[in-house]
C-alpha cells in the first residue's frame, strides 16, 4: 500500500465515475490528496460555452468534500493553473506548483488517461502510475459530455452538485391564487421537492396567532427561515424544484403589516437564484382560509400591481411568465412551461 497518493483533475462538474477513481485509489494508499485543477478564465470561458454559470473551484472544492466528508483518510486541495500555460503544455510549472500544493512525499498518481503517462514518470520519477478504467467502461461519461446535457445526464452528476444544476421554479402572486396547490402539484408531477411559504404560517407558530404584533425582526426572521427552507428542498431536488414565494413577497408583507419595507428582508432578495417565475394573476375566486384579509376584489387588483412593481424593481422582469385563467389552465400552463424548461417532449 503507497503511503500518499494522489488523484487531479478539473472535476468541471465532479461525476460518478470520478467518484468511482477516488474512491479505488482510496484502497491502495494510507493518504490519497484529491487535487483540483483550476484556470479561472479558462473555466469561466468552458462554461459560458455550454451557457452555464461559472463552476468556481470553491463550488468544486465544497462538492467534493461533501461527498467524501466521512472518509477521513482523503483530502481535498487546489492547484492555482492561472498563470500556468495551458495543457498539454506547462507540465514543468504544474509539477512544481504540485509539489507546492502536495508537500509530502508522492508515492502514486492515480490517472483515467495514458496520456500522463510519460509527463508525471518525466517529473516524478520516484512516484508510481497507476491507471483507472481509460475507456470508462462502468460510467461512460466525461465532465465535457455533462456540461452540454445537463439533466440526461443528471444521474453522473454528484449529488451535493446537483442543486446547482437543478432548475429553480419560484411561484408567487398575492392571496389566493393558488400558489401553494399549485407549488405542491407541480413537485409531485415531477417526483421533486417544493419549499413552502413560511410567513403563511409565521403568526401562528411565533406570535400566539396575533398578526397584530409583527415587528421588523420578525419579517428579518421569516426570511431567513425562508432561504433556509429553499436551501434544504434544493438539496433534494430531482432536476427542477418549486419555490412557493420568496423574499420579495415578504417585503411585501412588510409593507402591507409596518408600513415600509425591510431592509433585512431585501438582503434575501435575489432574481438569480432562479430560472423563471411563475406570476399568478388574481383572476380566480378569494377563498377565505381564515388567514386572508384582501377579499374586495378592487383591492386585490390594486396589490397585484403592487407586488407585481416589486418584483420589477428587484430584478425580475425577463423572468416573470404570467399564469392566468381558471386552475385546470393554470396548470397545464405551468406544465409546459416547465416541460419546455425540461426538454420533456409530449407523447
Amino acid at each position: 500500500m503507497y503511503k500518499v497518493g494522489v488523484y487531479f483533475g478539473r472535476f468541471c462538474p465532479p461525476h460518478r465515475g470520478h467518484l468511482y477513481q477516488m474512491i479505488q485509489a482510496s484502497t491502495k494508499c494510507e493518504k490519497l490528496v484529491v487535487v483540483i485543477s483550476d484556470n479561472k478564465p479558462q473555466t469561466e470561458k468552458i462554461c459560458r460555452a455550454d451557457n452555464l454559470p461559472t463552476i468556481t473551484y470553491q463550488l468544486r472544492k465544497q462538492w467534493i468534500s461533501q461527498q467524501l466528508q466521512d472518509m477521513d483518510h482523503i483530502c481535498v486541495r487546489v492547484l492555482d493553473e492561472t498563470d500556468i500555460p495551458e495543457y498539454p503544455h506547462g507540465w514543468a510549472m504544474w509539477s512544481e506548483r504540485m509539489r507546492q500544493v502536495v508537500p509530502e512525499k508522492i508515492d502514486a498518481f492515480f490517472v483515467g488517461d495514458r496520456e500522463y503517462d510519460h509527463p508525471l514518470h518525466e517529473y516524478f520519477p520516484e512516484a508510481a502510475i497507476e491507471l483507472f478504467d481509460p475507456s470508462r467502461t462502468r460510467y461512460p461519461i466525461s465532465a465535457t459530455d455533462i456540461r452540454k446535457d445537463i439533466l440526461n445526464n443528471w444521474h453522473y452528476i454528484l449529488g451535493p452538485a446537483r442543486p446547482f444544476f437543478a432548475k429553480k421554479v419560484l411561484i408567487a402572486g398575492t392571496e389566493s391564487c393558488g400558489k401553494t396547490t399549485l407549488t405542491k402539484c407541480l413537485a409531485k408531477l415531477y417526483n421533486t421537492s417544493w419549499s413552502e411559504e413560511v410567513g403563511r404560517y409565521y403568526a401562528r407558530d411565533y406570535l400566539g396567532n396575533d398578526e397584530t404584533i409583527y415587528t421588523d425582526e420578525d419579517f428579518g426572521r421569516m426570511a431567513y427561515l425562508q432561504a433556509e427552507q429553499d436551501f434544504h428542498a434544493l438539496r433534494t431536488a430531482n432536476k427542477v424544484c418549486f419555490f412557493d414565494t420568496d423574499a420579495v413577497v415578504t417585503n411585501y408583507y412588510s409593507e402591507l403589516y409596518m408600513g415600509h419595507r425591510n431592509k433585512l428582508v431585501e438582503a434575501y432578495i435575489n432574481p438569480d437564484k432562479y430560472d423563471v417565475l411563475m406570476y399568478l394573476t388574481p383572476d380566480v375566486a378569494w377563498v377565505d382560509d381564515g388567514m386572508r384579509l384582501n377579499g374586495d376584489q378592487s383591492r386585490r387588483e390594486m396589490l397585484n400591481d403592487r407586488l407585481l412593481t416589486m418584483y420589477r424593481e428587484a430584478g425580475f422582469g425577463d423572468k416573470i411568465v404570467f399564469i392566468r385563467g381558471d386552475y385546470t389552465k393554470r396548470l397545464n400552463t405551468a406544465i409546459e412551461i416547465v416541460d419546455g424548461m425540461l426538454n420533456l417532449q409530449q407523447k
